[in-house]
């Protein structure tokens, strides 16, 4: 699942062993069912992406011209 990091720069290490850097305003991928980031959703520090969609920022470097 894809989301949006809001958090302080932190790091995790997941049940996989996977080591994953956190910072402010980057899109991460995390699995859904894992407590800590359950944890981090509960806090408001993870935010989903929906897939499909697009960001008023991903407009203005698609089109050049801010449509919204």
């Amino acid at each position: 699942m894809k989301y949006l990091y809001t958090g302080p720069t932190s790091g995790v290490t997941l049940n996989a062993g996977n080591e994953i850097l956190l910072h402010k305003g980057e899109e991460v991928e995390l699995p859904a069912n894992n407590d800590y980031v359950k944890t981090l959703i509960a806090l408001g520090y993870l935010n989903e992406i929906q897939v499909g969609t697009e960001t008023k920022s991903d407009k203005k470097t698609k089109g050049g011209i801010d449509a919204g």
